[in-house]
């Protein structure tokens, strides 16, 4: 069972590897095209409440000015203990972060908050070799990350059954977007926001 699982996570981190290859493929396509060649994105509006979280730096982190109107996010739920599809995701965001705009926020926000002190978030950050100001791995309350993640309808009940989608907020805008694969378009969001 565990050589299945394995060799299935190492095919979903291959597989994901391969889409970035081709992250510069999208030039001038609109968005309307992006979405619909993105397998099952969704798009909706949503207000972050007034919620302090504690960072990988252990300073307390307001969320509701990280995504703040004028600054283009990038986020995602994740664990720092995952054996499987959260090192994907850091490594997806990781090879897509030198195709986003300039001071692009990359937010990862544990789900297992028991577990994932500001320390912890601090030696998965240096582990993943992750230095940029611009990132935040964040940890809060147990309720606190529960309700983020079903405002988000990513709650599963279980860490081990987690949402891996991405979620895009561009800057002057309320809407999120959320890429559930082929994470290698997202610079193309933004690219074609800027152009519109």
């Amino acid at each position: 069972m565990y050589k299945k699982l394995t060799l299935l996570s190492l095919l979903a981190f291959s597989l994901n590897l391969s889409a970035f290859e081709s992250t510069k493929q999208f030039k001038s396509v609109d968005l309307d095209f992006v979405l619909a060649n993105t397998a099952k994105a969704n798009k909706f509006a949503f207000s972050f409440p007034e919620m302090n979280l504690l960072d990988q730096r252990n300073q307390i982190t307001q969320l509701h000015e990280l995504f703040d109107k004028d600054q283009n996010v990038v986020f995602a739920f994740f664990f720092t203990h995952c054996v499987s599809v959260c090192t994907t995701v850091t490594l997806s965001l990781k090879s897509i972060q030198p195709d986003l705009p300039e001071n692009t926020q990359i937010v990862m926000i544990s789900i297992d908050p028991e577990n994932d002190t500001p320390d912890i978030l601090n030696n998965y950050a240096n582990m993943h070799k992750i230095k940029n100001p611009n990132w935040h791995l964040l940890t809060g309350s147990n309720k606190q990350i529960i309700d983020l993640q079903k405002n988000f309808e990513a709650y599963r009940g279980n860490k081990m059954n987690h949402s891996t989608s991405l979620f895009v907020k561009r800057s002057n805008s309320t809407e999120i977007i959320e890429i559930k694969s082929n994470f290698s378009v997202i610079p193309q969001l933004f690219n074609t926001a800027s152009k519109s």
